[in-house]
């Protein structure tokens, strides 16, 4: 049923059971002069029909987004997802997994994570991968909180271009503690290495970067790596497009020390933003300060195959204040939808997947520089991302690309105000785009 109303005899019922005369002597300890003396300003009551059909004309204003293909990224990726995993996920059984408080009763939940933590390892190359931590921006606060724990020194560098909102988060992850943070600049839409080397010392705890960058660029993690080990402190890899790591080198064979990674390009829509989930990473020496759950497998007394909980510390069991982190849910749906995707997709999909994200990225690039209304700013290697400068009005093309069923880019002043990055945008091209949608693209610009 919709509507499960109360009548008269139930609520007084209730309210006997609670202990009270009637519902006013519930709010007595509110004082009356924060009460609203007046009925609420709400609509009359409306029948079913007449409210479904209030919905339908209020939902009708919107646009539908599947029939719009979005040039903006920045975090949030659209990637096609098989029909084969809507429909698995759809069955009853996952939707009523959560957290595993006695974990060999969750044998299920624990395989989603098992099964998860082997994909995400073999693509990231990394010894421990633990999953479901909220989204990519928890996950790097998590990572610069663990580094402190590891080295116990009292400096952190975080390059300009991590996502700004990750770098919000991290900073409201370390506001409680008594650490140094400086911000690493970029040029020519990579990390400043020469300032890199400069600011790293025997104070600093990690560096952290991601690649691809905000800006799409691929970064010199094997540079940074050498360097920052150098000075006995970690290097952090912030992953937020996932799909890359199809084609680029995997951060465990460029000897990073910890990733932070988004699982979002991996079967997750985008849902007005969430729920996503995400991933840690680390050497197997350092997985006692890693933070939240790690599944194992081994055999029951009866030789079959079974799923255990190797560890947890976390603040809700034993170790309390000591915990690493209080992350205390489990986004095992979306576990369970990376699952299916990577597993249906195989190395060789993600691989030719994230060759067309990088071909396709690449023609629409060099298809906008002909309509000479483009021009180039920064000459690094990207992924699938690009910044890019128009010489035009944004406004005007925002609205035009709009009305043919097209997201616009994102335009990048709106969080870097620099003089030299007005009127530049930041275009995001996955797989879902085709040759005639990206030539439409371009001739909608060269108006």
């Amino acid at each position: 049923m919709r509507y499960i109303p109360s009548t008269k005899e139930q609520q007084s019922e209730m309210l006997k059971d609670i202990g009270v005369s009637s519902f006013e002597e519930l709010l007595k300890n509110i004082p009356e002069k924060v009460k609203l003396k007046r009925k609420l300003n709400i609509p009359p009551v409306l029948s079913e029909q007449e409210l479904e059909e209030k919905i339908v004309k209020i939902a009708q204003k919107n646009s539908n987004f599947y029939q719009m293909k979005p040039l903006l990224g920045a975090g949030a990726y659209r990637h096609f997802i098989p029909e084969a995993q809507k429909s698995l996920l759809q069955r009853e059984e996952f939707w009523t997994c959560y957290t595993p408080y006695q974990p060999e009763l969750s044998q299920g939940t624990l395989q989603s994570m098992f099964e998860f933590q082997s994909y995400i390892s073999r693509l990231t190359k990394m010894d421990i991968v633990i999953p479901s931590i909220f989204d990519g921006a928890s996950a790097a606060g998590e990572a610069a909180l663990m580094s402190l724990r590891l080295t116990h020194k009292n400096k952190i560098i975080v390059s300009s271009l991590i996502h700004p909102h990750y770098r919000e988060t991290i900073r409201t992850y370390l506001a409680p503690h008594d650490i140094e943070i400086i911000e690493l600049p970029y040029h020519d839409g990579l990390v400043q290495y020469d300032q890199l080397e400069k600011l790293l010392d025997e104070d600093t705890a990690a560096v952290l970067v991601q690649s691809p960058n905000f800006f799409g660029g691929i970064e010199n993690l094997t540079a940074m790596a050498e360097l920052t080990h150098q000075k006995k402190a970690l290097l952090i890899d912030i992953i937020v497009e996932s799909m890359s790591m199809g084609i680029l080198k995997s951060p465990g064979d460029l000897d990073v020390d910890i990733i932070a990674g988004s699982a979002q390009s991996f079967g997750m829509d985008l849902n007005f933003g969430g729920p996503y989930n995400a991933f840690l990473g680390t050497k197997k020496k350092y997985v006692r300060q890693i933070p939240g759950r790690i599944a194992g497998e081994t055999k029951d007394k009866e030789g079959k195959r079974a799923f255990v909980m190797t560890f947890r510390a976390r603040e809700q069991d034993i170790r309390r204040e000591k915990a690493t982190s209080n992350m205390c849910t489990n986004h095992n749906l979306n576990v369970i939808a990376a699952d299916i995707y990577l597993s249906l997709m195989g190395t060789e999909g993600i691989y030719q997947y994230s060759l067309l994200n990088a071909k396709k990225a690449h023609y629409l690039e060099n298809q906008l520089l002909k309509t000479g209304k483009f021009e180039k700013i920064f000459n690094y290697p990207y992924f699938n991302e690009f910044l890019i400068k128009y010489n035009g009005d944004i406004k005007n093309i925002n609205k035009v690309l709009m009305e043919n069923n097209f997201i616009p880019p994102l335009t990048v002043s709106s969080f870097y105000p620099d003089n030299d990055l007005k009127q530049t945008l930041l275009f995001a091209v996955t797989e879902i785009f085709s040759r005639d949608e990206m030539n439409l693209i371009t001739s909608l610009f060269s108006q």
